[in-house]
């Protein structure tokens, strides 16, 4: 809505001059206000505050994804057994042990039940030697045995930790 001129008049706040009319541009004749200077500074702040929230947390995956253990302890070409304790951020591993393969190029991570002792690495597979326990590479039980097979699940590091996804 056009201001009154002091003379009574209608006064443009912007117009579009006829140089200007290829471009767009259109010229300003008044100061915008200090809500403009407020909502900029404020959009500002919340662009670095969601910035500097996205680096806090650089690389590291969000839930599902659980932390089992930090890199150094799981040693490159062997198998480790690490527990999913029942603390509220592992409800997801609760009752179970994450068995870490670290040998070869790949890492896998299997989830298992625990038992009287840990899973460790026999040949290409895995065993539990107080019980008898064996499986494969992939997992799977050996022949003739009625042992649930280890169920591997994606895994990945993140900033020096170990995250699994749970899964069913």
């Amino acid at each position: 809505m056009p201001t009154p001129d002091p003379t009574g008049a209608p006064r443009r706040t912007a117009y579009l001059p006829p140089r200007a009319a290829k471009a767009r541009k259109l010229i300003l004749r008044s100061q915008l206000g200090r809500g403009w200077i407020v909502a900029s500074a404020l959009f500002g702040v919340v662009i670095l505050a969601a910035g500097g929230l996205y680096l806090a947390r650089a690389g590291r995956p969000g839930p599902p994804w659980v932390r089992v253990a930090a890199l150094e302890t799981l040693p490159a070409g062997a198998v480790t057994e690490v527990p999913g304790a029942s603390r509220s951020a592992r409800q997801a591993l609760a009752g179970q042990v994450v068995v870490v393969d670290r040998r070869g190029d790949e890492l896998r991570a299997f989830l298992a039940a625990p038992g009287p002792c840990k899973v460790v690495a026999a040949g290409a597979g895995f065993a539990r030697p107080c019980s008898g326990q064996r499986w494969d590479a992939g997992g799977v039980p050996a022949a003739g045995e009625a042992t649930p097979a280890l169920r591997r699940r994606p895994a990945a590091f993140a900033r020096g930790d170990l995250y699994v996804l749970p899964g069913n």
